[in-house]
């Protein structure tokens, strides 16, 4: 008796459709893991690539805003800094005058008494509202010295008419000056000295010197008339600057560490992410590469490797232990073979990644670490076989004999 039409043509044919039809998903499921991989990649390194270089930027951003904030205030402290000496000089002249007044007598007061004449030109203009002499002639007592200077106004004559008889009196104190610097919150002077010019200072000349570590040096004619100066250094101290921008830094570092943190916490993200993907991604080669595996027949006795009372059927992937029967996978079955050929001997993780995944790789050394936990557990009824690990070495298949 034949078989009906429906069995020996069309339901093979309907069977190999579909069968088709499923290794197509199965293969387009792969390839599409594969893309998906592949596209994860390559926007994880976007993701890198865009974070460093924005916190690089925004790094920069603020290194340049605080350094410009620096020499901003560098600047007022500094003017700040000219006021104060202009002022200190100004008290200590005074102050000479009124030590040497009170501490002279009328006898020789009288005796020091001298005259200087000084003799302004009629022509005079207007020079920053004051009203200045072409020509100002200075007679000093008791010589035949004569200074002549030009543009200058009836106070400032006065001014160095008085400096002089002021030095004359009681040199220049430099101590009583550090006194009055150290009492508006500065620095003491430093590289101090006295030296002949012939330029007549009517105000103190300032100078900044220095890159981070600035300096002010100062030059003042305490005796113009006789050509006689002073110059003096003063250190603009970076603590003071840095003091007077406390709440800026403060700020810009807790901007800064909370950059800071919220880019680590997304690589980390990303880092996690991407190891999730890769185990993902390697669980769905396994089981493709495990539904590819032909059926097995009835294992026979010779086929068994022994392994303590646990008779191992590599080609079946199959392990009994006595009436007991375990089915493992291929991957499971390939690790245990390649230990079952050293038994008792250490094998290293990256041979038994060569050669059961093809290469070492994190998401394959996880797989590994599962694929000996479920060994593990297959081969748990028999106290004879255990799989230990050897730290930093990798796997040793212990078998009592």
């Amino acid at each position: 008796m034949k078989p009906p039409f429906f069995i020996t043509i069309i339901l093979p044919d309907v069977l190999l459709k579909y069968y088709k039809r499923y290794a197509y998903a199965r293969k387009s499921l792969f390839l599409q893991a594969e893309r998906n991989n592949t596209s994860m990649n390559k926007r994880i390194k976007t993701v890198w690539v865009l974070s460093i270089a924005t916190m690089v930027l925004i790094l920069c951003g603020q290194a340049y805003w605080l350094t410009n904030q620096y020499k901003l205030v560098t600047d007022i402290h500094i003017e700040q800094l000219k006021t104060a000496c202009t002022e200190a000089i100004e008290k200590e002249q005074q102050w000479r005058y009124e030590t040497m007044e009170r501490g002279d007598t009328l006898e020789n007061k009288i005796r020091k008494t001298y005259t200087i004449k000084f003799d302004c030109k009629k022509t005079s203009r207007e020079v920053d509202g004051k009203q200045v002499s072409s020509c100002v002639t200075f007679t000093l007592p008791g010589k035949k010295t004569r200074r002549i200077l030009k543009d200058m106004s009836l106070d400032d004559a006065m001014d160095l008419q008085n400096r002089y008889i002021a030095s004359n009196k009681r040199k220049f104190d430099k101590h009583y000056l550090d006194s009055l610097l150290t009492t508006a919150g500065h620095d003491t002077t430093y590289a101090f000295r006295f030296y002949k010019t012939n330029r007549c200072m009517v105000k103190p000349v300032f100078t900044t010197n220095g890159t981070f570590s600035k300096r002010l040096d100062i030059r003042y004619s305490t005796n113009p008339l006789e050509f006689v100066a002073v110059a003096f250094s003063i250190a603009v101290r970076p603590g003071d600057i840095i003091s007077a921008m406390g709440w800026q830094l403060a700020g810009s570092t807790v901007l800064v560490l909370i950059l800071a943190f919220c880019l680590a916490y997304q690589i980390k993200t990303i880092i996690i992410q991407k190891r999730i993907d890769s185990i993902r991604h390697e669980f769905m080669k396994n089981m493709i590469y495990e539904m590819k595996q032909p059926p097995a027949s009835e294992p026979t006795d010779g086929e068994a490797v022994k392994l303590g009372e646990t008779d191992f059927f590599y080609s079946f992937n199959e392990l009994r232990h006595g009436t007991d029967k375990t089915i493992i996978t291929s991957r499971q079955a390939e690790i245990l073979r390649l230990l079952a050929t050293r038994k008792n001997e250490v094998v290293s993780r990256e041979e038994l990644l060569t050669e059961v995944w093809g290469d070492d790789s994190y998401a394959n050394s996880m797989a590994l670490n599962v694929q000996i936990t479920y060994l593990r557990r297959a081969l748990k009824p028999d106290p004879a076989v255990a799989i230990e690990a050897v730290i930093k070495k990798g796997y040793i298949l212990k078998v009592k004999k």
